[in-house]
């Protein structure tokens, strides 16, 4: 393909990105916000805010929850045009890159429906606590969004193929009698640390407000902050093993662990990693081609491709030393 025409269609892709993965939700999120203006008038003080099951429990105000599928909306779109804007060479978005923008249309319309829909139920009462149910509103809400992004992704570009290649390191030349091993760590890139840690402080402010405007619907909120927190914690770092026992992930609280046995590698390559561009994100991800790795910055990386063909990619420092010792240990050269 030549340079032009990779050019002209990395241009394609980014209008389609700015459209699908921005103007269309964020336009969506507009347009339901000021409908929730339109009916501040009309809606009880406060407003129900949470259900369980068909009944409301949980009470606060209504301005909040007029603006939440907006902030969201805008939050999310900033991200998804972020991540897609450094296409593949040939100027088509990963498969990863796509998902994530339509995933944004998805979320929007969804959002808007439950929201909005939350408060036209509640339009003219007197008293929240006797708004019906919004377990359909959720349903429709997830529905319609779906029958939205599915031909939004057709109107995406064809997803392209990761640009780097997979090189095959040179084996460590070592007796068997020799015992060696290879220690290494994946951190959360920067960027990566400011996105999560912004999320976490965010979750644990709404657990805040919520506890002294709703006390009782609290429960979810905090739940919800010490979940994100925990899964922070969790998946921030890895210390990552290799010896005569094969490749061991570990995750810096002991859990979760990967380990591949030297018996189980098939081919060790060392590649170069876009988490955003190849993965949607980092962490523990999956891409379209259906590789799982531990992902968390952008460069080397190691990729093993087990016995079953499944392919495992761990973004460490000294990607290309930690590869060609795996090669050596396993004897790939010789298979």
């Amino acid at each position: 393909m030549t340079s032009a025409t990779a050019i002209r269609q990395q241009q394609t892709t980014r209008r389609r990105a700015l459209l699908i993965g921005g103007v269309l939700p964020v336009g969506l999120t507009v347009i339901a916000t000021a409908l929730m203006i339109s009916w501040l008038p009309d809606l009880p003080d406060p407003i129900a805010i949470h259900w369980s099951g068909s009944s409301p429990d949980g009470y606060g105000p209504a301005l909040p929850m007029v603006f939440l599928p907006l902030v969201i909306g805008l939050a999310y779109s900033a991200f998804a045009i972020g991540a897609a804007w450094a296409t593949t060479a040939s100027g088509r978005p990963y498969w990863s890159q796509k998902f994530v923008l339509v995933t944004g249309v998805w979320l929007s319309i969804m959002l808007s429906v439950a929201v909005a829909g939350s408060m036209a139920i509640q339009r003219g009462l007197e008293d929240a606590r006797d708004a019906g149910d919004v377990t359909p509103l959720l349903l429709w809400g997830a529905v319609v969004g779906l029958v939205v992004a599915v031909p939004a992704w057709f109107l995406l570009p064809a997803a392209g193929t990761s640009d780097a290649g997979e090189e095959q390191p040179q084996p460590i030349r070592m007796s068997d009698s020799e015992q060696v091993s290879w220690f290494g760590t994946a951190r959360l890139a920067r960027a990566a640390l400011i996105i999560i840690g912004a999320g976490v402080l965010a979750s644990g402010a709404v657990a805040i407000a919520v506890l002294i405007t709703a006390p009782e619907a609290a429960g979810f909120a905090i739940a919800s902050f010490a979940l994100l927190a925990l899964l922070a914690l969790l998946f921030a770092s890895w210390h990552v093993t290799i010896d005569r026992r094969g490749l061991r992930a570990v995750g810096m609280l002991g859990w979760p662990r990967v380990a591949i046995p030297l018996d189980d590698v098939r081919e060790v390559h060392y590649v170069e990693v876009d988490p955003a561009g190849e993965f949607g994100g980092w962490g523990w991800r999956v891409d379209g081609t259906g590789r799982s790795g531990i992902i968390m910055r952008r460069g080397p990386a190691l990729q093993v491709t087990r016995a079953s063909g499944k392919r495992f990619v761990v973004t460490v420092d000294d990607a290309r030393t930690a590869a060609s010792l795996l090669a050596a240990l396993a004897g790939t050269e010789s298979r």
